[in-house]
């Protein structure tokens, strides 16, 4: 398979992925500080903004996932 062939099958599979910005001064951010993993579905974020330094927390929670989705 060609390089090409190979990334036209991953962006097709690729998700849209909306960046969070700061509340304080809505700067778009890139990475958290800080992932923490509380179970294998939770995950909280820490965040610093670079440009103004608010730091907050997110809470994501991944949907259920039967196993036979896990092999593709």
């Amino acid at each position: 398979m060609r390089l090409h062939n190979a990334m036209g099958t991953a962006a097709v599979q690729a998700r849209h992925v909306r960046l969070p910005t700061c509340p304080e001064c809505r700067d778009t951010l890139l990475a958290p500080l800080l992932a923490e993993h509380v179970s294998p579905r939770l995950v909280h974020n820490h965040w610093v903004c670079e440009s103004c330094g608010h730091s907050f927390l997110d809470s994501f929670e991944f949907a259920d996932v039967e196993d036979d989705e896990l092999v593709a």
